[in-house]
């Protein structure tokens, strides 16, 4: 079962290329608010520091900020890290859940994943040779970097909570899919329990632990979410509404002031304001 696509087909990554060369020319990375940071460490030793908190890079890696949280790579005066950075939007601006659901650092060391490896040898021949097209083809696989990076995490090392967790989970993950595909459906405690196999008390308890919140919680979050990434493609309210499951403005106006504290309006205008 594809437990990724249907997440992804809605918060789809866009990558763009941020820096390709030695940590002598580049140390300090400032925040991005509302996009990623992925680097790849193609050789070097040396420390990764967010905040107060460090990281041992002493072997090719991957490393991934999904929080875009500002950074610096501390490195000894006789040696430098080699280095390919990207920035990825991954939908921050409208809360894809995946984000939150991460850790602020994520440091894998490509020989626990070949495929990762396999990637990253692609990438810097691209940036190397340069030749026609090289650009797209850089973006295209740091996109298809931060799948493997959520395969290898959701197989290797799932998170305690949180939608990854529950994605990893065998008996809610058909439901996420479902979820993720469906949030126009009228979806009940009992409805979704069904599509678990547990009963309403058991299945609500096991949400819980697993995800880190209630059915309804995070039901409601992935329908705002769709209706934020809606707004800011343009798409007007009386088609948003439908579409992430409420039958009329009205309760739609309810569900996303609730949430959020503002109107979509004023929600899309401070959007906007921000970018």
């Amino acid at each position: 079962m594809d437990r990724l696509s249907p997440l992804l087909t809605q918060f789809a990554p866009q990558a763009t290329l941020y820096f390709h060369g030695s940590s002598c020319q580049k140390t300090d990375f400032c925040p991005q608010q509302q996009r990623a940071y992925l680097h790849l460490i193609e050789s070097g030793q040396g420390l990764v520091q967010i905040g107060q908190q460090q990281w041992s890079v002493n072997e090719p890696s991957l490393l991934f900020i999904p929080q875009g949280l500002a950074h610096q790579f501390v490195v000894p005066s006789d040696s430098s890290l080699a280095l390919y950075c990207a920035t990825l939007d991954c939908g921050a601006q409208a809360g894809n859940p995946l984000l939150s659901a991460l850790p602020p650092c994520s440091l894998i060391p490509l020989e626990q994943c070949p495929d990762l490896k396999t990637v990253m040898c692609m990438i810097w021949q691209e940036n190397q040779l340069q030749h026609c097209g090289y650009t797209t083809a850089v973006q295209r696989l740091t996109e298809y970097l931060l799948v493997l990076l959520l395969r290898w995490i959701m197989e290797k090392n799932p998170p305690e909570q949180g939608v990854l967790a529950g994605l990893a989970d065998r008996k809610l993950a058909p439901l996420f899919n479902l979820l993720h595909q469906q949030p126009q459906r009228p979806w009940t405690l009992e409805g979704m329990a069904l599509e678990t196999g547990m009963s309403r008390a058991r299945f609500a308890e096991h949400f819980r632990t697993v995800v880190g919140q209630t059915p309804a919680d995070y039901l409601l979050g992935w329908r705002l979410s769709l209706a934020r990434k809606k707004l800011l493609q343009g798409d007007g309210l009386k088609q948003i509404a439908p579409a992430v499951g409420y039958q009329s403005l009205t309760s739609f106006h309810r569900a996303f002031k609730q949430k959020l504290g503002v109107s979509p309006k004023e929600w899309l205008q401070q959007s906007h304001q921000a970018a």
